[in-house]
């Protein structure tokens, strides 16, 4: 990652007057049967599941091969306005967006597969906690592998700000309820800033500031701001390095 972003919903919602709702369906069908598609490594003949593969598999970190250019780290709940800002910046800007619905199967769903066959009292109709407690730390782990090898490898990363994504703000610093938001911030704050393969330039991009890494979610002031204008002027060049 080369550099990290943030902004809001409001500069977001004035992009969707200019893309078509074919535009999201056409990111949505990169969308595929996660479910058929892990079943034989969930279910292998030795009873050993490869986490490698089932991480590669389930939750892949490149497009075609190749690293993403813009990572967008987003609330649940704010889904809408990550798929109108990725559908812009695909349309507009060419450039190749992850937003993680778009991509990845689901952890709850992934977990439920693992647990109905390694945790499941089937003549109770309960699951066991201890072993669910370990199938759970598995598969968070094997996202959060997956995150920081996504978000390292993307050109630029942008957090959208909300009040879903920032639930609360406390003596004036900014707190999320979300364990994966903060997750993804600290991933992009902690990270070793790299040559990227793809450069941007507006105002907001080359604005110089210093990067302080903090353990709270409250210091999103060292990503620069874009706002509308900013996208609308975006310039885009490829370097190989």
């Amino acid at each position: 990652m080369y550099k990290a972003f943030r902004t809001n919903t409001e500069e977001i919602l004035k992009m969707e007057s200019s893309i078509k709702s074919t535009d999201i369906d056409k990111l949505k069908s990169l969308q595929k049967d996660f479910k058929q598609k892990i079943r034989p490594f969930i279910l292998p003949k030795d009873d050993i599941i490869n986490g490698e593969t089932l991480k590669d598999t389930y939750f892949p970190t490149s497009k075609d091969g190749k690293p993403y250019d813009i990572f967008i780290s987003h609330s649940h709940n704010n889904q809408r306005e990550a798929e109108i800002l990725a559908a812009w910046l695909t349309k507009h800007k060419g450039l190749s967006c992850f937003v993680d619905s778009f991509v990845w199967g689901s952890a709850d769903e992934l977990l439920k597969e693992i647990d109905n066959k390694y945790c499941k009292n089937f003549r109770k109709n309960t699951y066991d906690y201890t072993k669910r407690n370990f199938t759970t730390s598995h598969v968070h782990a094997i996202l959060s592998m997956s995150l920081l090898k996504i978000i390292n490898e993307s050109s630029y990363c942008i957090f959208i700000e909300s009040s879903e994504s920032l639930n609360l703000v406390c003596l004036g610093k900014k707190k999320t309820f979300s364990p994966w938001l903060y997750e993804e911030i600290e991933y992009m704050k902690i990270l070793e800033p790299k040559e990227a393969k793809l450069k941007l330039f507006c105002k907001a991009v080359t604005e110089s500031k210093d990067l302080t890494v903090k353990y709270d979610v409250s210091d999103l002031d060292n990503f620069s701001f874009l706002r509308y204008d900013d996208f609308l002027h975006l310039r885009c060049m490829t370097q190989t390095l």
